[in-house]
């Protein structure tokens, strides 16, 4: 997962933004009566993010109590931030543009905003940017509409939870013709037991495993010819020194990213410098 920074739009402003336009009077004043709400469940959600805690809130606390007025409230992401033309839709695209990548996958293109807790169950925070992370449509459909109950079921948290200052993707290589690579969450010692089980969970929910697997594959169709190449000048010490600059430069730019985990592998496996990547 990729860490990015907190968003500079508050909760108040955004959801004022959101329904400044409505014109059905009844209406303005139910969504105008809840700002402070919002703002304060935001500040809360904050809090609680930055604890570890997201999971001891209390759904009935981020909410009306009215059935309408929560549907009214998860409607004003759907109708008044996330429609091309809602009054919203600028801090909107501004979320997402704060990724060229999904920070969950670290691979696809950005195409939603996902939000970390679910809107149905939290409407305070439909719209609170903190609660609103890019993400590509893969992942936002495999993390699903869900609220984590334990410490350690909370999906990890962009805004808050960076795992990127020590690297814990690695990768091994099957050796079968045509090579492959399994990629796996290698914890670090200083890591709590929950952070452990968190970054393993995140791993296999968003099914990163299968991603990154096909995306090897072709990586190594595509370097086969010069790892030839370079067998054939030097022999399996050439190749080896070829694989280990590939992944420095690829640890230079990204510590955990699936690039560099391929490369570390390879670099280390004597069966593909002898041939296995024929």
């Amino acid at each position: 997962m990729w860490p990015l920074p907190l968003p500079v739009q508050s909760a108040r402003e955004t959801y004022r933004e959101c329904i400044k336009t409505v014109s059905a009077p009844n209406l303005r004043i139910r969504l105008a009566a809840f700002e402070d709400a919002v703002s304060l469940a935001a500040q809360h959600f904050e809090a609680a993010a930055k604890a570890d805690a997201l999971f001891a809130l209390d759904q009935t606390t981020y909410g009306p109590t009215s059935a309408d007025d929560r549907k009214e409230l998860v409607k004003v992401y759907t109708d008044r931030m996330a429609k091309q033309t809602a009054p919203g839709r600028h801090i909107y695209d501004s979320l997402k543009l704060a990724a060229t990548r999904c920070p969950m996958c670290g691979h696809r293109d950005v195409s939603t905003l996902d939000h970390h807790l679910p809107k149905s169950g939290y409407p305070f925070l439909s719209v609170a940017p903190a609660n609103l992370v890019p993400a590509c449509t893969d992942c936002n459909k495999a993390k699903r509409n869900t609220a984590a109950s334990t410490a350690d079921e909370q999906p990890l948290h962009p805004y808050f939870d960076n795992v990127n200052s020590i690297q814990w993707l690695t990768a091994e290589v099957i050796e079968l013709r045509p090579a492959a690579l399994r990629f796996y969450v290698r914890p670090d010692a200083s890591w709590s037991a929950t952070l452990t089980t968190r970054v393993r969970r995140h791993f296999q929910v968003l099914q990163l495993g299968a991603l990154y697997g096909a995306q090897a594959a072709t990586e190594l169709s595509g370097i086969a010819y010069a790892v030839q190449l370079q067998h054939f000048a030097r022999g399996p010490e050439g190749v080896r020194e070829f694989l280990e600059d590939q992944a420095e430069s690829r640890r230079r730019s990204h510590l955990n990213h699936w690039t560099t985990a391929t490369y570390q592998a390879l670099a280390g496996n004597f069966w593909y410098h002898n041939g296995g990547f024929a």
